[in-house]
């Protein structure tokens, strides 16, 4: 099979990459090939809590998370198809004890709102009101972004690729025994179990496996695969129920909503998603699984991982103490909730924790996106669109390459 583009991995990224690449070529004349070893969505994003958020530190990032929010918010409006955004709206809490992390947020908050992020500083008071039955002291102060919340991630990805097909893209599942073929510096196809494909441009969005791919290839990058765990709890009662879904037939997940609100934008949650900075977690509500997730905040919250051949995909007895006991004391009435599952997820992370995307340095055509640190859903739309950009010969708009380039670590 030949194509222009061949896109690697069935994820946020390959997906948001695919969809954004095949927007610009003929179909006919310049194909684009999306292969995944599974199912879309079957990887770690396709597990990711998916909250969609803008509260981050560097001035790139975040006005990346700006333009995702955006995209989300009018997705279904002008494609008609739905990715389960639930705007729960989001919480940072700081304890104001915690001076390091206050001063921060300030910080962040002024660049914040400098690049049109619509994010406001709020008291105690307020983070009373917002999120009934929190344990906080009076002088706790935090910023409320009320257009955050989550995505269904699932759900976003399965559209991403109806979008994609929809623009001429191809995706071919259970696509296995990858082998890139190289010449003369040049990419000139992918050797896999489902025989050769034929392409001038591969873009790597493979998350833990890209490394390994990459080592294969002589090219080694300082590239580690991290595990993050989720505990699952359920949600406070008589916040959802199968009511609000009687209207419909079928699955959520196959309506779609041109003319009707997302079922899951008609569900309660009891809380907005929390990202509390001084107790170090932050957790979330579905309502269409009557459960909440919690996990650790912060690059420390990782475990590096050195066997990717098993990996465990169920959280450690110990995490799961920590997290009932964790957002019991925040919000106390978890207290009687039960923990009713958990949840692992993997992905490989740069030395400086910032992703690495664009050109594989020394082999023309290859490309990778890899190093998100749990930020998938945050950035898709932004890497999809820049690469896009870039593979194509076009000026890049959607991110500045100089920040992600690999680049930097080159001596």
């Amino acid at each position: 099979m030949k194509g222009k583009v061949l896109i690697v991995g069935g994820g946020a990224m390959g997906t948001c990459i695919a969809m954004q690449v095949a927007s610009r070529c003929d179909p006919l004349r310049d194909p684009v090939i999306l292969i995944e070893k599974g199912r879309l969505g079957s990887g770690s994003s396709g597990r990711a809590g998916a909250i969609v958020h803008q509260s981050y530190s560097d001035r790139e990032v975040a006005g990346m998370a700006r333009d995702a929010v955006r995209l989300y918010h009018d997705i279904q409006s002008t494609t008609g198809r739905s990715l389960g955004l639930r705007r729960t709206g989001v919480l940072t809490v700081v304890d104001a004890s915690d001076g390091e992390a206050l001063a921060q947020m300030d910080k962040d908050l002024e660049m914040q709102l400098s690049i049109g992020i619509k994010v406001r500083r709020v008291d105690s008071a307020e983070i009373r009101q917002l999120c009934p039955g929190i344990e906080i002291a009076d002088d706790t102060v935090g910023r409320f972004e009320a257009e955050g919340g989550y995505v269904n991630p699932a759900k976003a990805i399965k559209t991403f690729g109806v979008l994609a097909r929809g623009r001429g893209a191809t995706t071919r599942l259970g696509v296995q025994d990858l082998d890139i073929k190289v010449e003369n510096g040049k990419v000139r196809g992918v050797h896999t179990s489902e025989g050769f494909f034929e392409t001038p441009n591969v873009v790597l969005a493979t998350g833990s496996w890209t490394a390994t791919i990459l080592k294969k290839m002589g090219v080694d990058l300082p590239l580690s695969v991290v595990r993050s765990e989720e505990c699952v709890l359920d949600m406070p009662k008589g916040q959802a129920g199968d009511d609000h879904l009687s209207e419909f037939d079928g699955p959520v997940a196959d309506i779609e909503t041109r003319f009707k609100q997302d079922p899951l934008e008609l569900m309660p949650v009891p809380h907005p998603v929390l990202l509390d900075l001084s107790s170090g977690f932050h957790a979330h509500c579905e309502p269409h699984t009557n459960q909440t997730r919690v996990g650790r905040s912060g690059h420390s919250a990782f475990r590096m991982v050195n066997d990717l051949a098993n990996l465990d995909k169920q959280a450690s007895p110990e995490f799961l103490d920590w997290a009932f006991e964790i957002l019991g004391k925040r919000m106390p009435i978890y207290k009687d909730m039960g923990v009713s599952g958990s949840l692992a997820h993997y992905t490989a992370v740069s030395s400086d924790h910032r992703p690495i995307v664009g050109p594989v340095t020394g082999i023309e055509g290859l490309f990778m996106v890899v190093g998100f640190s749990g930020s998938d859903f945050h950035l898709a739309p932004s890497i999809g669109e820049g690469m896009a950009q870039m593979i194509l010969g076009e000026p890049v708009s959607a991110f500045t390459p100089e920040f992600f380039s690999a680049t930097r670590f080159e001596s």
